[in-house]
């Protein structure tokens, strides 16, 4: 009896210390697996290969790895891929878990995303819903206030798109200048040309290296047939970057329009030094030849224009050689 008893406390404790075992070594296998999986999934995701990467954080998720940066990196992956729907479904788990403002600005941009596919006005409703929270959790949140006022200005509403870059810019955040120019973009859009030049203004006096607010205005002045002042800012672009094709190839263009087509060559020619094969310019090159009746000279950039995809090259070739 006592013998009995022994053998069966003696498997007992066999077993028990099987469990233990067993347990100790699953236990250290999943760890060991989620730290593989999570490895793989970030090597992937910072290479962007966003198919692989989705695969590894959802097997994560699955072995139940709940990490919010994880739950973000998946939804990444999956908007990357176009896969909405999924991109979703993630992120409001992630919400049950842990509600932040990078979570809710995410689904904002999945709706957003989904709305430039199907045209529904209900997605960009959903977008704001979610983006509007954002705010709410960070009021600082660039990302959001920007996305709110490019829906808007999709849907034509300016002034509800103006309303939030002012109070993105009423939270004091960094870089104000940004939102002086997407206030005068959607003036300019209206075709309120003063009211954009007013705020370009604003936006270089935060930034004197603000680029774009130097285009935009060189841009208007053109507009306004004012050249003058139209090459003077694209200048001061130029005195920004140097290797920045575009001021080249705009100041060309006012020469253009002003019939003075050697002029325009010269800065064509100084835009083709950083562009050779820029389709545009090249057409405007050979153009400008054509307008100098020096027909060799049109013919070689026109053919590198049409080389490059320009259509209208095309057509101006096949007139030129019929008389040439």
């Amino acid at each position: 009896m006592v013998k009995n008893l022994n053998y069966k406390i003696s498997l007992l404790i066999t077993i028990l210390l099987f469990i233990i075992a067993g347990t100790i070594y699953f236990i250290k296998n999943k760890q060991y697996s989620c730290d593989t999986f999570l490895y793989r999934a970030n090597h992937y995701f910072l290479n962007e290969n966003f198919l692989q990467s989705a695969r590894y954080y959802r097997k994560l998720i699955s072995m139940g790895f709940v990490d919010e940066k994880v739950y973000i990196n998946t939804s990444n992956s999956l908007i990357k891929l176009g896969d909405y729907k999924r991109a979703k479904k993630y992120l409001k788990e992630a919400l049950k878990n842990n509600p932040s403002s990078e979570i809710y600005y995410l689904l904002g941009y999945t709706y957003y995303a989904k709305s430039q596919i199907s045209l529904l006005q209900e997605y960009s409703e959903e977008a704001i819903k979610y983006l509007k929270k954002s705010i709410e959790l960070d009021t600082k949140n660039k990302s959001s206030y920007r996305l709110i006022g490019q829906i808007y200005e999709q849907l034509k509403k300016f002034e509800h798109a103006r309303t939030w870059y002012r109070k993105a810019l009423f939270e004091d955040i960094e870089n104000p200048s940004e939102f002086y120019g997407f206030i005068a973009y959607t003036y300019f859009e209206e075709s309120r040309l003063d009211d954009a030049m007013k705020y370009y203004r604003r936006a270089i006096d935060y930034n004197k290296n603000y680029i774009s607010a130097y285009c935009s205005m060189g841009e208007i002045y053109k507009i306004k047939n004012d050249f003058d002042n139209s090459e003077k800012y694209y200048q001061q672009v130029i005195e920004i970057n140097s290797d920045y094709v575009l001021p080249y190839y705009k100041i060309g263009n006012i020469y253009y329009e002003k019939q003075d087509y050697q002029q325009a060559i010269n800065w064509y020619q100084k835009a083709l030094k950083i562009e050779n094969n820029n389709s545009i310019i090249n057409y405007y090159t050979g153009m400008s030849y054509k307008k100098l009746n020096m027909l060799a000279e049109a013919i070689k950039y026109l053919k590198i224009a049409a080389y490059c995809g320009n259509d209208d090259a095309v057509k101006e070739l096949r007139t030129i050689l019929e008389t040439f």
